[in-house]
């Protein structure tokens, strides 16, 4: 299930389920009606005494369910051919029913109601070019109670374009008023003789003038953003239209219709607690004084403030499904205009449910990003409000604008962020109904230059070493030229991690930049890498995805609760690197874990001849599932001639952790002057048989006793080794003038 805001709730409960497992805000759940035959659209009506009923669409019928009583009362049940497609809509004290089961238009009367109906069936034949065809379907319909129409849409005449009949004569038998262009509609909302048709194929929504439906104009069109136009509706002033589309990840989108022909798009919505899901929007209705319920298959119901077309923000929600994201589970419909004020919602999985809504404006928050030296606006500025609810981060657009807000009322921190400037953050008391519009002046962070060479400790140039500066405004990689020099012209001010080196010389220090500098490095002999700067390891393998990558970890989950990739690289070192077995942006570490074979990270070559006691460590991240049942992580030793196992690494529990591994037993043998580390991570599995996550960071290679080539104080006859010593065996090696062999000297 998907928590985007929890609170305690209230009122009168059917026990049909786990009440406090659903998610909800500004909705309570006055009762529901299980049903399991499979439900589609939702529609209420209420009869001249003020009793008030929903009508669920069914595959088998529809049902008709008494809703001022608790537990609710089924008082009617229609049987029709089965059929997934309804749709209904009321006129007078007749609904309208469609389906895609080639039966005709439903017609129920419904003034007997709670003791009984009256149902015909409508299936006129109506003119066409080809001479005079009965309509036997339609997807679904849209009456006009002002006018006494009725449009068909998505039928088996006018290739599905509108069909538009007169029911004010007659309701039980409605006359033919003409066709709108020839142009599949999936749905349509008419007002004031101007028809609003969502052309769901061809992804437009298009808007025409019927006050002739034997003469119809189109008076403007607009490309939806999913191109995929599933409805639309009107504010209550008819100067904006909100539309939907039933793709992945869509939106509920606002548009300023006030000049038909040049329809200008305001601002797309979708649920922040579920981005990015897959999950999909169905269709959007506005409530009296804008406020927009929106039937959301997989997030269930949701009421978004639409008082402000140009800030859409969500300020209540019911998630009766409890399954997960994506696809088209949970809410068909929603039904939001009866008397009382009750809203009506049809989950296609588990019934009807009856809520009382507590309809709350928004806390908005406009305001606007300048620089605050220049006064000049700022586009492209990350706006963070911090909160319980999750609100996303926006941008500033070119003029430096920015719109957001929120349900909850309280004071809540915004931070506001742009490369190359000072974040600031601001405290603000949010209040219902209440726009802040703060101007936010960023300072801009100083500049800098760095310039250098890059020499051996022991003496002479590095050529093309490598030199990585890690800071909280950016990483900047490098690599000298032939003479080891470097230059950066624009480094912010701030502390930087700064990696140098090549493979068996590094060099790593922490770096304030608050004046432009000029340094000499100085590489220390001995095989360690953090990572940040490449020095030269190399991947290979057959895996299909999750394949060793350098670069910076990001938090991932498995099965949203379990952290399975870290955030960050290993916190025993500077900078940020560490080589990761895929790097992804999602959060969800199946995105990108290890499958379809095995991928291997390769050391460069080390020379180990004149090592002394020479052991391996390093820090490594692990998440596996199901744990300790698979070999995923292996280490290995090679000299091209011998390959050792070091390890088989496993993970006890499934969520990872940083880790620390020493081997001082290497195993090989033969020639040690081309050693190399091999880190192995496999799944052979069938699909998401296993969830393999592996980090790898803080590579050293320790020795007892060091080569001549290390920077240790040295005799006229001998090295001495370790310097300082280690208490217990001091070792002296000849200098490179003699001929001797190396001397051990033990402590008594």
């Amino acid at each position: 299930m998907r928590i985007h805001f929890l609170k305690s709730l209230t009122g009168l409960f059917l026990a049909i389920a786990p009440i406090l497992a659903y998610s909800q805000l500004n909705m309570t759940l006055q009762d529901s009606v299980t049903y399991t035959s499979g439900v589609n659209d939702i529609c209420g009506w209420a009869s001249p005494d003020g009793k008030e009923y929903a009508l669920v669409g069914l595959h088998g019928g529809v049902a008709i369910v008494d809703v001022d009583v608790t537990p609710l009362k089924e008082v009617a049940l229609i049987s029709t051919v089965n059929n997934l497609w309804k749709d209904i809509n009321t006129y007078s004290h007749y609904a309208y029913v469609s389906a895609e089961a080639n039966v005709g238009i439903l017609i129920i009367d419904l003034q007997y109601l709670p003791d009984s109906v009256k149902t015909y069936i409508w299936q006129d034949s109506l003119p066409t070019d080809n001479g005079p065809r009965p309509l036997t379907k339609a997807h679904t319909l849209w009456t006009d109670e002002k006018d006494g129409l009725l449009f068909l849409n998505g039928s088996n005449l006018n290739n599905g374009g509108v069909v538009i009949c007169d029911i004010a004569t007659d309701p039980t038998d409605p006359r033919f008023l003409g066709y709108a262009p020839a142009i599949y509609s999936h749905d349509c909302y008419s007002r004031d003789s101007i028809l609003y048709s969502a052309e769901i194929y061809a992804g437009n929504l298009s808007i025409y003038d019927i006050h002739d439906p034997q003469n119809i104009a189109m008076l403007g069109q607009v490309k939806t953003p999913n191109e995929f136009t599933h409805n639309a509706w009107l504010s209550d002033n008819g100067n904006y239209m909100f539309t939907t589309d039933e793709r992945a990840n869509s939106y509920v989108t606002s548009y300023d219709i006030t000049d038909k022909g040049n329809i200008k798009e305001l601002d797309r919505w979708r649920q922040a607690a579920t981005e990015g899901s897959g999950n999909i929007v169905h269709n959007v209705y506005n409530w009296k004084e804008d406020w927009l319920l929106v039937a959301y298959y997989a997030n269930g119901t949701v009421i978004v403030d639409g008082s402000r077309p140009d800030n859409l923000v969500e300020v209540g929600n019911f998630d009766s499904w409890l399954g997960g994201n994506g696809g088209f589970p949970g809410v068909w419909g929603t039904y939001p205009w009866l008397p009382s004020g009750k809203v009506l919602s049809s989950d296609r999985n588990s019934g009807l449910y009856v809520f009382v809504p507590n309809y709350v404006r928004a806390c908005f928050l406009e305001g606007a990003v300048v620089d605050s030296i220049t006064g000049l606006p700022l586009s492209d500025a990350l706006v963070r409000l911090e909160s319980d609810e999750v609100v996303l981060p926006i941008t500033t657009t070119l003029t430096g604008l920015f719109k957001t807000g929120k349900a909850v009322p309280g004071q809540y921190n915004v931070t506001i962020s742009k490369d190359g400037y000072y974040p600031k953050t601001l405290t603000l008391d949010f209040v219902n109904g209440e726009v802040l519009t703060p101007v936010v002046e960023l300072a801009p962070i100083p500049i800098y230059t760095v310039s250098g060479k890059v020499v051996y400790s022991e003496g002479g140039n590095v050529p093309f070493a490598k030199v990585t500066l890690f800071g909280y405004y950016g990483v900047h990689e490098l690599t000298c030229d032939e003479n080891g020099d470097f230059f950066l012209p624009a480094i912010y001010a701030g502390t930087y991690d700064l990696q140098a080196g090549v493979w068996g010389h590094t060099y790593e220090t922490e770096l304030t930049m608050d004046q432009p500098r000029q340094l000499t490095i100085q590489l220390v002999p001995g095989y360690k890498d953090n990572f940040d700067a490449d020095l030269g390891w190399t991947v290979a393998g057959n895996a299909t995805s999750g394949v060793w990558t350098r670069g910076v970890p990001n938090k991932q989950f498995l099965f949203d609760d379990k952290i399975c990739s870290s955030d960050g690289d290993s916190p025993n070192d500077g900078g940020g690197f560490a080589y990761t077995t895929g790097l992804s942006a999602s959060g969800n570490v199946q995105d990108n874990e290890v499958s379809g074979g095995t991928t291997w990270l390769i050391s460069p070559p080390m020379d180990l001849t004149e090592a002394i006691e020479p052991n391996i460590t390093f820090d490594y991240w692990l998440c596996e599932t199901p744990p300790n049942q698979y070999t995923g992580l292996q280490v290995w030793l090679t000299n091209d001639v011998d390959t050792v196992l070091l390890d088989e690494i496993r993970n006890d529990t499934v969520a990872g952790s940083w880790q620390s591994k020493s081997y001082t037993d290497l195993g090989l043998e033969g020639p040690n002057n081309q050693v190399r580390l091999l880190i192995s991570a496999s799944d052979t599995t069938a699909a998401n048989a296993y969830i393999l996550k592996v980090h790898f960071d803080k590579f050293k290679l320790n020795q007892s006793g060091l080569s001549t080539h290390d920077l240790y104080p040295t005799g006229k006859y001998f090295v001495v080794y370790p310097n300082p010593s280690n208490g217990e065996t001091i070792y002296l090696k000849q200098s490179e003038s003699l001929d001797k062999d190396v001397i051990a000297i033990q402590y008594v």
